[in-house]
């Protein structure tokens, strides 16, 4: 009898660790604020959907089930948002002033304070100023959530940084978090970071084109196309290059591989410029059909394995369809996966 009573002795003190196991309470305190409607969503699964705070008497409480740890974000009703972090068992308290958002206060665990300091110290810098101090906190504080989130927000997402400094940062941060899973998989994000931008040079590639497609010539027959097993970079040096990424199974691709075709057709003839249709499609009857449908009588590559795809997971290629521009230097002149706002400006300087 000793041994149950011991073991439901022993929950019971597990329990009482923590107000509230399984589940996040986030409590906040507003001056200047009766009654209204904060959202609060998750980036990374924390939540199922957006949700609402609602604010009575300048106050609301909001408790939510939470197995391991999220990033919230509190929506504002003037669009801006507060980052929090989250924890199961956690009791996080928001305070602050309606009429002032920006200098907020999350408390009650040591993530949400660090930021809070971070927030603090950076209200009034440039975006620059702000950056160099999110650097900071990352290389004095790389096990903590904060120093994660600060790197993407103030590197990752910037488009225009030194891709090096990018990757460096990356690598302290997964030095000192060998065995995260989520750092572990931002890798082929961070790696191909600045790789797809104007002016960068075009990654290096060798793909085994795929053979026995029908090809349109002159006078409208029809033969089988004399074409070399490979494409290189080196190939086409000296030449323009636009490249379609697109799948027989995403909308849009049809669309996409249309305004290559014109594109090539609209072209000043002294610029030669080579077409090379990278499909990541998973069946080849689908492939072949669409081949046919949509006149692709150029180098074609597809190994069916998508968006595992060699070049398309080395650029970290999302969107579908995805143009690249390259001019003769083998520097990138534009891409994007809309061609109207990606391509077309730069393109029309090729056909006037």
């Amino acid at each position: 009898m000793k041994k149950p009573l011991f073991y439901i002795a022993f929950l019971l003190t597990l329990l009482c660790c923590s107000e509230h196991p399984g589940l996040v309470r986030l409590r906040g305190k507003f001056a200047h604020l009766e009654q209204g409607e904060f959202l609060i969503y998750s980036t990374d699964g924390g939540l199922d959907r957006m949700d609402s705070l609602h604010i009575r008497e300048g106050r609301f409480t909001y408790d939510f089930p939470l197995d391991g740890s999220s990033t919230m974000q509190i929506l504002y009703p003037n669009y801006s948002r507060l980052t929090v972090f989250a924890k199961s068992g956690d009791d996080i308290k928001v305070e602050g002033d309606a009429q002032n958002l920006n200098e907020v206060k999350v408390s009650g665990t040591e993530e949400n304070e660090l930021y809070t300091r971070f927030r603090m110290e950076s209200l009034k810098m440039s975006a620059s100023d702000t950056r160099e101090v999110a650097r900071q906190y990352i290389l004095q504080f790389p096990t903590s959530a904060v120093s994660q989130y600060l790197y993407r927000e103030y590197f990752l997402l910037e488009d225009s940084l030194d891709r090096q400094d990018v990757l460096d940062i990356y690598d302290s941060l997964h030095r000192a978090n060998p065995d995260d899973v989520n750092l572990s998989r931002l890798s082929r994000v961070v790696q191909a970071y600045g790789l797809l931008m104007p002016g960068r040079r075009m990654p290096d590639f060798d793909l085994k084109l795929r053979t026995n497609q029908d090809a349109k010539v002159e006078g409208a027959k029809k033969k089988k196309e004399e074409r070399k097993d490979t494409l290189r970079t080196k190939d086409i040096e000296g030449e323009y290059l636009l490249a379609v990424f697109w799948a027989s199974w995403k909308s849009g691709s049809q669309s996409g591989l249309f305004r290559a075709r014109t594109f090539r057709r609209r072209i000043k003839k002294e610029n030669k410029l080579n077409l090379l249709s990278y499909s990541l499609d998973v069946e080849e009857d689908a492939l072949k059909r669409a081949e046919v449908r949509d006149s692709i009588n150029y180098p074609s590559y597809c190994d069916y394995q998508c968006w595992r795809s060699p070049l398309a997971e080395q650029l970290n290629i999302r969107e579908l369809p995805y143009f690249i521009l390259v001019g003769p230097d083998q520097k990138i002149i534009a891409c994007g996966s809309d061609w109207m706002r990606d391509i077309e400006p730069k393109a029309q300087l090729l056909c006037l």
